[in-house]
């Protein structure tokens, strides 16, 4: 809760997890005639937290965004108002579902389970805040990238916990209880590109990040690759956000992105193997006690 605000995304795969997210949300809901939805209070995105659901507030769903800084709230007005649709946008200042009022369509939580302190705690409050349907987001564990990442951790001193590590990302862990909130009507491997995701710090390209991480480089190489660091291409903020039609920007990342082998929608195998992300929909019920 206490990192600096996140200001801009950088690098053409974050581009990339952003439009996969929105294509996953159209497919799943963009019929479903929802008239709100939420997101947060907590969201691993590496990049601008409280975007997932602006491609819904396009389509006409009043969307809730709670995050707990007042920066980052700041930012996702911003966005909004840069797309014309900040009429559909309420904004709440908090890191706890229980001060979030009413009920909503949709809740939909990011990345966000190893980031809070009691797991299952917090999908139970989420899910009461949820009238019709909750999507749970997490780490693929079991992504060539993550296999990557476990053997590029052998060579470093110190290993600290990752999202991957976490007991919500495993099925064996995280199904139970969401079968005690309702019923899971689908799942999908979200964000699958070729490159593999390494966990790299945010705000650094896969390439600065992998760098950054090599033993002997020294802290003179990185301060050096940080020094020399410009702002990328596809480094985009509130007043720059090309992930739809007709904004500026957005036939230039299309075209970068037509470059690019991605499985999303390739079948459970591929998504597997290079998808960042499972997603689950639910829906609902009244929570049953624990076995």
């Amino acid at each position: 809760m206490g990192d600096p605000t996140i200001d801009a995304d950088v690098g053409l795969g974050t581009a990339y997890e952003r439009l996969a997210v929105y294509a996953l949300l159209d497919r799943w809901f963009a019929d479903a005639g929802l008239r709100s939805a939420l997101e947060g209070p907590v969201d691993g995105m590496a990049g601008m937290p409280g975007l997932h659901l602006i491609g819904l507030a396009r389509q006409g769903t009043n969307v809730t965004v709670a995050l707990p800084d007042t920066r980052a709230l700041e930012i996702v007005r911003r966005t909004y108002r840069w797309l014309g649709i900040e009429e559909r946008l309420t904004t709440l200042c908090t890191a706890d579902p229980l001060e979030i009022p009413g009920q909503f369509d949709l809740v939909l939580t990011y990345n966000a389970l190893p980031l809070v302190e009691d797991w299952r705690s917090y999908l139970t409050r989420l899910t009461a805040l949820a009238a019709r349907s909750l999507l749970v987001s997490v780490t693929n564990p079991f992504s060539y990238g993550v296999k990557l990442r476990r053997m590029q951790r052998t060579l470093e001193p110190r290993r600290t916990p990752e999202l991957f590590d976490h007991p919500s990302t495993r099925d064996a862990e995280l199904r139970p209880t969401l079968d005690r909130l309702g019923t899971i009507e689908e799942s999908a491997f979200v964000d699958c590109p070729w490159w593999p995701d390494l966990f790299v710090p945010t705000g650094q390209t896969l390439w600065q990040g992998t760098l950054g991480r090599l033993p002997g480089l020294g802290a003179l190489v990185r301060n050096r690759l940080a020094a020399r660091a410009r702002p990328g291409r596809f480094t985009y903020a509130p007043e720059r956000f090309p992930l739809f039609p007709g904004q500026p920007g957005h036939d230039e990342l299309t075209k970068a992105l037509a470059r690019h082998p991605v499985f999303d929608q390739r079948g459970a195998w591929l998504g597997a193997a290079f998808g960042h992300h499972r997603a689950h929909r639910m829906r609902v019920s009244a929570p049953k006690a624990p076995a």
